[in-house]
């Protein structure tokens, strides 16, 4: 859905969306790597998840925006009525802020 690299272009933060089944909802994903690394359909995030909580909220490419404030810090905005299972602050050496909309 969405992908931003820090300014070495040395790692990158990518937003995706994680299909839901019969009894879970649909859930978007917030995962930081290396620059070449590739996502696979079985990735999970690593740094925030979140779906619409009981469908309260849209969940679409403009939920959750990626920006990074220097090599090692990202922030990550997003809608506050998203319901969160996992909001890590640092992840391989790189600090994450949240910032609710």
């Amino acid at each position: 859905m969405k992908e931003a690299y820090n300014h070495k272009k040395t790692k990158k933060a990518m937003v995706f969306m994680n299909g839901g089944n019969a009894t879970t909802d649909n859930s978007l994903h917030v995962i930081l790597e290396n620059a070449d690394f590739e996502l696979t359909d079985a990735e999970l995030g690593n740094v925030f998840i979140v779906d619409s909580d009981h469908s309260s909220t849209k969940l679409d490419s403009n939920s959750i925006n990626l920006t990074w404030l220097s090599e090692k810090t990202l922030e990550i905005s997003f809608n506050s009525k998203l319901r969160t299972f996992k909001k890590a602050n640092e992840i391989d050496g790189v600090e994450i802020l949240y910032k609710e909309l």
